[in-house]
């Protein structure tokens, strides 16, 4: 089962500097009561290596057939391929279990390595301000990716 004081680890680990570079502080109790109250109403996909968590995802429904990814990350001594692959093997199950048909994603313009992910995997910007921007994809635009054809939410 996935513990918020891991997640919250990791998210202080890898969030801090682009957060702080868009002009917001990423303040720990916050972070904290951010990551309780999103679990509660989350799907959350987790992976660990020898016990630890190095990767998550948490979706919320938010219309029909769309959900929000509220948190996404992955620790940097573990973006590899077999990392991805076994996190979207486990929101594939999730969309299929919901019949997501489409995601939608909010990242600082600050965070260089999330927008280039967000645009390779094909999630094309749908709203944009000063400090971030909203990414959307359908699944059918996502599984036709070749980033995303080899795992189980390419099939």
């Amino acid at each position: 089962m996935l513990q918020i004081d891991e997640v919250l680890t990791l998210d202080l680990l890898t969030l801090r500097e682009h957060t702080e570079l868009a002009g917001d502080v990423l303040d720990a109790q916050v972070q904290r009561q951010f990551i309780e109250a999103s679990m509660k109403v989350s799907e959350i996909a987790a992976v660990r290596r020898s016990g630890a968590l190095v990767a998550y995802a948490m979706l919320q429904p938010r219309e029909k057939g769309c959900w929000f990814v509220t948190g996404f990350n992955t620790h940097p001594d573990h973006r590899s391929a077999p990392t991805f692959r076994e996190l979207f093997e486990q929101i594939s199950t999730i969309a299929r279990l919901h019949a997501i048909t489409s995601l939608k994603s909010n990242v600082y313009k600050t965070n260089r390595l999330s927008m280039a992910f967000h645009k390779r995997l094909g999630f094309k910007v749908t709203k944009e301000n000063v400090k971030g921007v909203e990414f959307h994809a359908t699944l059918v635009d996502l599984k036709a990716n070749r980033s995303v054809e080899r795992t189980d939410l390419g099939r």
